[in-house]
């Protein structure tokens, strides 16, 4: 393994160490006395400059009376949750921005996403199919929209909803002048994520 995939998979501890050690009302100055180690490292510790030896990370873990554990799940809660400021937009040929809401995990049973319709532009998903049955929620921020599900139209105006079935088709169509967004919900999930 390639020392940037090594890099690009290490675990970042230094947020949960400054939570813990403000929880416990420590000063570095305190966490670097009660661990035998500096000031300056511990800083950079938790600012993500450094990573800590095995040895280091036992001390800090003992300082703050938790195991090493405790930084490895503080770390994969963080992945649970997806900041407004790091947006991930799924790139496809489509007049429809993608927005994904979420972190994938593994067994992911549902999949949000906030769907932007292109004044105009008519979006249609395909069958589902069998093997696949599932249910969909759209939730209409803002515009309007119309569409066709089950042979059966219908529009939706800012602030309704509607929940499907996902092995029918459904049509969605912005004939509105601005931007239709949708907030999208389904049991499936739409765009596998990447490594």
């Amino acid at each position: 393994m390639g020392r940037g995939r090594r890099r690009k998979d290490r675990i970042n501890i230094g947020p949960a160490v400054r939570v813990r050690r403000k929880e416990l009302k420590l000063t570095l100055k305190d966490l670097a006395d009660r661990s035998g180690l500096s000031v300056a490292f511990i800083s950079q510790v938790e600012r993500g400059k450094t990573a800590p030896s095995i040895i280091s990370l036992l001390q800090i873990s003992e300082a703050l009376g938790v195991n090493v554990n405790y930084f490895v799940e503080a770390t994969q809660e963080e992945k649970l949750i997806r900041r407004a400021r790091d947006p991930e937009y799924i790139e496809v040929a489509s007049p429809t921005t993608y927005i994904r809401l979420s972190n994938s995990f593994p067994e992911q049973k549902l999949e949000p996403f906030i769907f932007i319709l292109a004044p105009g532009h008519v979006s249609t998903s395909a069958n589902i199919g069998e093997g696949h049955l599932g249910e969909g929620f759209l939730y209409l921020l803002e515009g309007r929209i119309s569409g066709e599900y089950r042979g059966a139209s219908f529009s939706l105006s800012e602030g309704d909803s509607m929940h499907y079935q996902l092995t029918s088709s459904l049509m969605l169509n912005n004939p509105g002048q601005q931007e239709a967004k949708l907030l999208w919900v389904g049991s499936v999930v739409l765009f596998p994520a990447h490594d």
